[in-house]
């Protein structure tokens, strides 16, 4: 017996040197490297709007241990797992031998040291068998011999998985508490690191009585082995948690969602598809300004509210960027209708860019050596053709791949307002016509930064001359057609003019669009019935509407709330609801030009 257990020794020795020589200890930065993690989309401050969670669950992680998590989830943490961790040599041989017999006796092992956790994580081997419990025992302490206490514990920190989809410690503190892991207290630290364990059992927001009894294991055990003192101690409560997936985005409104979408098709032209962006832990700013975009979201709200099954949606680009400031999409779920987006029609307000398309075409005309009585014609329609104007649209900034690109039909479509338009579009060719005829592609993405924080892609939209072969050409003829549109803003350039273009058509859709040099804005208000089908803006007792007082309320609450000037110049006497003209549209739109504004 006793050269069979010295025999038994031996090899048990031999093969723990071959284990220690040959199996490889888990690297964390290449563990890293090949996980998904969460990407934050933010505000262009670079609060939080959103996160891109991977199927696999949300994972950011810790860079710096010490500066990076709070010492109470440290202690906690230890508490919970391995009290010893920062003496012991990456194993505990008495925990081996109750977790063998456990076992044999039909349990189901434990025992482990923290660094041994860290290795089966890090290893996805979780079989109960002697044989991965054995290369358990052999890498942990390999991984302690060749790895400071600090890197294991930030490594174990990083992989393990706390619920909620949560993988990691700071996903772990944003799905619990929203609140990185630097901030978690003593009572906080104590609900997380008791997690690990049973996951899903453990969640007080699943099981609370459970998860209260894990709660008061980990807080004893933090004052059985002095991590807290008595005067922490008394300060403990069970803490109050997020609303369960929460964090996640999985309640997604339908103007983020859109914004979200929007975002990541930029990213991907740009060479960032979304698996890059969740294997990296990348960070994406957006150009949407956080005051800007709740003044939006509630002034929208608060008018749709008086017209039931209206939709009413907001775009906002600054000139000179393309930056879309605020966005509305109109709907109210994730994947919902795109009203922004969608061409509608837009009546009596597409009648200032008729204009501006017929002067802007007539005058670079003339430019080009056009000669005869028709290029002398203040309003040479027939002159100008559908497929002049619809090229003259699109370096506007409309989006013409669906119009017809030749033919009569056409022609008036466009030119009477029965040609449907998108507010991003109407948005857009104010924009261009603000940045003195320098067109810029809206977009909503700004930088990416890597998970350290550094700026990976700095988006920029190029510009191009709107009316001319080149820029000083197309500001000069711009400045001079929208001069002959708005008289008193060829006097207000260098001030702070207010230009308002007010639309309808028939009784269906209203707009309230227009800009100042610093921000584009267009908002149109439409109605659907039960079926999809448009219908006449009414009010809440069944009423007609007055569509365009309506987006002009947008407008307003929109203003005020993204602290611009809030004010805008009044609608001229209306009277009743106008009727159609020939064409689909109403009477003459309502315009104002309010310089100083």
């Amino acid at each position: 017996m006793l050269i069979a257990c010295g025999a038994l020794v031996a090899a048990v020795g031999i093969a723990f040197g071959i284990g220690y020589l040959v199996w490889p200890i888990p690297d964390p930065v290449e563990i890293a490297a090949r996980t998904d993690q969460s990407v934050l989309i933010a505000h262009s401050d670079g609060s939080e709007m959103t996160r891109i969670v991977p199927s696999s669950g949300n994972r950011t992680m810790v860079d710096d241990l010490r500066a990076d998590v709070s010492k109470p989830m440290r202690d906690a943490t230890l508490a919970a797992e391995d009290a010893s961790f920062y003496r012991n040599s990456g194993f505990d041989p008495l925990g081996i031998v109750r977790a063998a017999w456990s076992q044999v006796t039909g349990g189901v092992g434990g025992g482990s040291t923290l660094t041994q956790q860290y290795v089966k994580l890090a290893t996805g081997a979780d079989e109960h068998t002697y044989t991965r419990k054995f290369k358990e025992v052999v890498l942990a302490f390999k991984v302690t011999n060749e790895l400071p206490k600090d890197e294991i514990l930030q490594a174990y920190l990083n992989t393990a998985y706390y619920g909620r989809g949560a993988y990691g410690v700071h996903a772990a503190a944003e799905a619990y508490f929203g609140k990185p892991p630097a901030d978690l207290d003593p009572s906080e630290a104590a609900l997380l690191a008791g997690m690990v364990q049973r996951p899903t059992e453990n969640d007080p927001a699943y099981n609370a009585e459970q998860g209260r009894a894990r709660w008061e294991y980990v807080a004893g055990q933090l004052r059985r082995h002095g991590m807290v003192d008595d005067a922490q101690a008394a300060k403990m409560r069970m803490p109050g948690t997020r609303e369960r997936f929460a964090w996640r985005g999985e309640a997604l409104s339908g103007t983020t969602y859109e914004i979200r979408q929007q975002v990541l098709e930029e990213a991907e032209r740009a060479g960032f598809t979304e698996g890059t962006l969740q294997r990296g832990g990348y960070s994406i700013i957006t150009t949407i300004d956080a005051a800007a975009q709740r003044a939006a979201e509630q002034a929208v709200a608060e008018v749709t509210a008086r017209a039931p099954g209206s939709h009413a949606a907001l775009v906002a680009i600054e000139p000179g960027t393309g930056a879309v400031r605020a966005y509305h999409s109109g709907a109210t779920t994730a994947g919902g209708y795109d009203w922004a987006a969608a061409p509608q029609h837009p009546g009596t307000a597409f009648e200032p860019f008729a204009q501006f398309l017929q002067l802007a075409g007539s005058q670079a005309s003339q430019q080009a050596g056009c000669e005869g009585p028709e290029c002398s014609s203040p309003r040479p329609q027939a002159a100008l053709g559908a497929e002049t104007v619809r090229r003259s649209a699109a370096r506007l900034g409309f989006d013409t791949g669906s119009w017809e690109p030749s033919g009569r039909s056409a022609f008036d479509a466009l030119m009477t307002g029965e040609q449907p338009v998108s507010a991003t579009d109407v948005a857009h060719a104010y924009a261009t016509i603000a940045a003195d005829g320098q067109e810029r592609k809206p977009r909503m993405l700004s930088r990416i930064l890597d998970r350290d924080g550094r700026e990976v892609l700095a988006a920029e939209s190029a510009p191009h001359p709107a009316f001319a072969a080149d820029a000083g050409a197309s500001a000069l003829l711009a400045r001079e057609v929208a001069g002959s549109r708005w008289p008193e803003l060829a006097r207000s350039y260098g001030t702070e003019p207010l230009v308002v273009e007010r639309g309808r058509y028939h009784s269906m859709t209203a707009w309230t669009s227009g800009f100042t040099p610093r921000l584009a804005t267009s908002v149109v208000l439409s109605a659907t019935d039960e079926q999809n089908r448009s219908r006449p803006l009414v009010d809440a007792d069944g009423l007609p509407l007055d569509g365009t007082a309506a987006t002009d309320d947008v407008w307003r609450l929109f203003e005020v709330g993204r602290g611009g000037a809030g004010a805008l110049p009044p609608q001229p006497e209306q009277g009743a609801e106008p009727g159609a003209r020939p064409g689909g549209r109403d009477e003459e739109p309502d315009r104002e030009v309010r310089p100083g504004a």
